[in-house]
């Protein structure tokens, strides 16, 4: 990984490499390990394959998005190469990384690496190749199509090869400059992997990642570039935060329609400690809250409603939960008991013409509580939600949340449907400004569904958004909790919550639910008659590197 600490002028310590890569060309074009026969080069121009790129892996449903960058080697026709492509489920990005070389037209990348983030698991010495094709007009590197070896022995080998197209990305045309990327980001991601880093003018990083803090540096990696180099060093308390890594690699900033960033790709892997890596797509706060998520918005609170289950399918009757600012959702079934959970992220879409918002989600997860005794849930992948939200104005008829929800699996094998209205318990009153302040006190639960294992627990909310408490089962519990920005009226009441985990107590190894994966997702307050808050709600998810998944549904009075 040394490489991602170099730009061009350092790629020197790529030339064994790229001398190994180009006496390989030379041999094949000689007619090497062949029938002897002087075949030539292949036909067309060279290819000069260095920038960012963007485009898209798969067809169909299983299309995903893919950005990353090519270095240009020490001859401009390729060096190392850094992918990220769009995970199924609730996950983020996979990542696909080696030393890539082009000749003349032919693009080809062997000994790659993947990682999928799914289950957390690399598969080593792919392969892959393309064709890069010219723009008929400039002459320079305009695409890249071919596909990719089955990373098998991840969860994200399909049984075959993945194809992809990648375009040269306008983000080239916006050099690389401290004073543009100097600012604060973040990346809720989804359910446990929330991230801020802010960046100074002189290019020093500093943030967290999960529950690990993080420094840094970010620097152009040469005038003419639209990358900048970045260093990470991670640390913190190990049982929380995990190994301490070092991490290099890559940022690339997006901009909005007049050239100011609005957003950030960080592309790195581990160079110290154990074997990571990293693909993180944030916004820029200082700039726009949230330039790319404001399509979100009308659905953004507080929720509650009836469902209707399949005929002859027993279940819960009702269900609540939130819709985040950038799309995320938690949903559980509304009983005095346990519960079951649905959770995942939302693609929107708005017909202008009628106000009408359409959410829909395709790799949610499900949480299927025990049905007797000492019978453990289980977490199922693939959740498919649909919902309109109608009357998004502030016409005379309630605003509406109506859908439909399916898992495999599912009894009957038909969809749950439901049917939601904002929720009264979490209505903030008027002239009541959501802040951390507001909730800061004790709160308690009693036997409810904890990290996907029945148990009660108290915990405290200090000024400063710190989470603290015990559970039961003789768990600590840690986290921290921020009020989002409230310059919309349905952004309000909800609270930002990240690194919720449970460790055991010092001393102590009697935590059940110790070593599980740091949680992220959303808190509210719950009010009664003028304005006094009564309870506090936690909905969050996680999901370790081995695929190992928790989730909380924390529902407390106010002690």
């Amino acid at each position: 990984m040394r490489a991602f600490a170099a730009s061009f002028p350092l790629a020197h310590r790529w030339l064994s490499l790229v001398l190994a890569g180009v006496l390989s060309g030379a041999l094949v074009a000689c007619g090497g390990g062949g029938d002897g026969e002087d075949v030539g080069p292949p036909p067309g121009t060279q290819q000069y394959p260095a920038g960012i790129w963007e485009g898209v892996v798969g067809s169909g449903t299983t299309q995903r998005p893919m950005i990353g960058f090519i270095d240009p080697g020490v001859d401009g026709k390729g060096g190392e190469f850094y992918f990220g492509r769009g995970a199924a489920g609730a996950a983020g990005y996979d990542s696909l990384y080696g030393m890539l070389r082009t000749e003349v037209t032919n693009v080809q990348a062997v000994g790659v690496s993947y990682y999928s983030v799914q289950d957390g698991k690399f598969a080593d010495g792919l392969t892959l190749r393309g064709t890069a094709t010219p723009d008929p007009l400039t002459g320079r590197t305009a695409t890249i199509s071919g596909s990719y070896a089955r990373p098998v022995g991840t969860a994200a080998d399909r049984g075959v090869p993945e194809s992809f197209k990648l375009n040269y990305s306008p983000l080239n045309n916006y050099p690389a400059r401290l004073s543009l990327i100097a600012g604060a980001y973040r990346g809720s991601g989804l359910f446990g992997g929330y991230w801020a880093l802010r960046i100074a003018r002189d290019g020093s990083v500093e943030g967290s990642i999960g529950n690990c803090r993080v420094g840094g540096t970010a620097t152009p990696r040469s005038p003419d570039s639209a990358l900048y180099s970045v260093s990470l060093t991670f640390s913190g308390e190990e049982v929380a935060c995990g190994p301490r890594t070092q991490q290099m690699g890559v940022a690339m900033l997006r901009f909005d329609g007049n050239g100011v960033p609005n957003g950030i790709w960080v592309l790195t892997r581990s160079v110290v400690g154990q074997r990571d890596v990293y693909v993180l797509d944030g916004v820029a706060e200082q700039r726009d809250p949230d330039p790319d998520l404001r399509n979100a918005l009308p659905a953004a609170g507080n929720w509650v409603g009836p469902q209707t289950l399949p005929a002859g399918v027993g279940g819960d009757a009702g269900m609540a939960g939130a819709v985040l600012p950038d799309g995320g959702f938690f949903f559980y079934t509304n009983t005095p008991a346990s519960h079951d959970a649905l959770y995942g992220d939302l693609l929107v879409r708005e017909d202008a013409s009628t106000s009408t918002y359409f959410l829909s989600a395709d790799e949610g997860v499900y949480f299927a509580r025990g049905r007797s005794a000492g019978t453990p849930g289980t977490y199922v992948g693939g959740a498919q939600f649909e919902a309109t939200l109608a009357n998004v104005g502030l016409g005379a008829a309630p605003l509406r949340l109506v859908g439909k929800y399916s898992h495999p699996g599912q009894a009957g094998g038909f969809a749950t449907l439901f049917n939601m209205e904002p929720d009264p318990l979490y209505a903030l009153p008027p002239g009541v400004v959501s802040n951390v302040n507001l909730i800061v006190g004790n709160y308690g639960m009693a036997s409810l569904n904890l990290a996907g294992t029945g148990g009660s627990a108290t915990l405290n909310v200090d000024g400063f958004g710190a989470i603290s408490g015990q559970t039961e089962h003789g768990c600590l519990i840690v986290g921290r909790l921020a009020a989002e920005p409230t310059s919309d009226r349905q952004w309000r009441n909800l609270y930002r919550v990240t690194g919720l985990n449970y460790l055991n107590k010092p001393n102590a190894a009697g935590c059940p639910l110790a070593g599980g994966p740091p949680q992220s997702g959303v808190a509210s307050a719950m009010f009664a008659a003028g304005g006094r808050v009564t309870g506090l709600r936690i909905l969050s998810a996680g999901q370790q590197a081995n695929g190992q998944r928790r989730h909380t549904v924390f529902l407390g009075s106010r002690l």
